[in-house]
């Protein structure tokens, strides 16, 4: 995972630095590269997000078990 993090982050220096030179030449240009940057981050957001999902739902499932006996205490049911 965290290797593919590492590749993400030098995949998007890339496209910045190609951003930077396509810029000086032509303005309007950049517009194509902001957008590639924004879908690719977009895209390797949710990958991660649904790859760790394994690890984060069982552990959203763990909190909402222990906090709803705490809750129903708080209420007074």
């Amino acid at each position: 995972m965290i290797r593919l993090a590492l590749v993400v982050i030098v995949v998007l220096i890339i496209l910045i630095i190609l951003r930077q030179r396509n810029k000086d030449k032509n303005p309007n240009a950049s517009n194509n590269y902001k957008k590639i940057i924004f879908i690719f981050l977009t895209l390797a957001l949710l990958f991660f997000l649904a790859t760790s999902g394994k690890f984060l739902i069982p552990q959203l499932f763990n909190i909402i078990k222990i906090a709803i006996p705490l809750l129903t205490k708080l209420i007074g049911i």
